[in-house]
């Protein structure tokens, strides 16, 4: 009995005492901020001059991005229909919105067989459209996408990812 006493009141006494905020172990944050850090065998973190370079890295690939885009929107790209019967001309035009990253399509021209258009009712001439415009922007993402491969292969190299 004397012992379950005793055990009882060693549990309560330290389940109510009282610690001090200031008796726990201080941790302490070494910023690194030039790239350093390395002491005591401590992996190195990046530092400020490894943020520099991937900024300017950020600014190499950004203005990469511009010439693509601007190659691309220099380019025309065409769509046709299923039975080739109606013909479309499109231009690529780059977002510019950040918000928005889909670009745009800008359809130049229609070309249409003469026989077809005489004969066409307005829902076939219409799905005929349609279906040249799919394919122009179909054919126009094809190439962005080719063009983009470039960018992509650099933006990997760079996030230390495999070029699969």
């Amino acid at each position: 009995m004397q012992f379950i006493l005793i055990i009882t009141a060693l549990l309560s006494t330290q389940a109510f005492a009282f610690t001090s905020p200031c008796a726990q172990p201080s941790r302490t944050t070494a910023l690194n901020l030039f790239g350093g850090g390395n002491k005591g065998g401590q992996a190195k973190g990046p530092g400020m001059m490894d943020q520099l370079a991937m900024f300017k890295k950020a600014q190499e690939m950004a203005q990469k991005k511009k010439e693509l885009d601007n190659e691309l929107s220099q380019m025309t790209f065409y769509g046709t229909s299923s039975d080739g019967k109606v013909k479309g001309t499109f231009k690529y035009i780059p977002n510019t919105n950040p918000l928005d990253p889909n670009p745009e399509y800008e359809p130049q021209n229609f070309d249409f067989d003469d026989d077809f258009f005489a004969s066409a009712s307005p829902d076939v001439l219409a799905a005929a459209i349609k279906e040249a415009v799919l394919n122009g922007i179909e054919e126009t993402n094809t190439a962005v996408a080719e063009k983009y491969a470039v960018l992509q292969a650099d933006l990997m190299s760079v996030m230390g990812g495999n070029n699969k």
